[in-house]
């Protein structure tokens, strides 16, 4: 996971708050696999609950 900025599009490590460039605040930006592991827990998850009812 890296911080971004919306604006300036700017990619930081966890650690930095604030863009260095404007100064906002920065946003969690999953990567490709953070992004493939959540979507498989949410499919996984929709499964056992489609089963539940």
């Amino acid at each position: 996971m890296k911080h971004y900025c919306d604006i300036c599009k700017n990619e930081y490590a966890l650690d930095v708050k604030k863009c260095k460039t404007c100064g906002r605040r920065l946003k969690e930006k999953l990567t490709e696999e953070e992004q493939k592991e959540l979507q498989k827990q949410n499919d996984d998850f929709t499964v056992v609950n489609t089963m539940l009812m």
